[in-house]
């Protein structure tokens, strides 16, 4: 009929039970580091999207210097 009296094997059970607390170990690490590796490139992102906008307000002041400075000369030769 069933073998109640059959011991299992030791070695099977320790391994089965270091596999039960190291895979959720590994989970949780695994979760941790994707996490905190997020927030870098969330910072990384903010920081870069700063530069831009920077770049872009020097660049449209540029262009409006440029604009009225070239605007201004015209001016000056129509009112004459």
């Amino acid at each position: 009929m069933s073998q109640s009296g059959a011991k299992p094997n030791p070695k099977k059970m320790i391994i089965l039970m270091s596999l039960g607390l190291l895979i959720p170990i590994f989970l949780v690490s695994m979760a941790y580091l994707a996490v905190s590796s997020d927030e870098k490139n969330q910072q990384k992102y903010k920081q870069q999207q700063a530069e831009m906008l920077e770049r872009i307000k020097a660049r449209e002041a540029a262009e409006q210097a440029a604009s009225s400075a070239t605007v201004e000369p015209s001016e000056q030769q129509a009112s004459k």
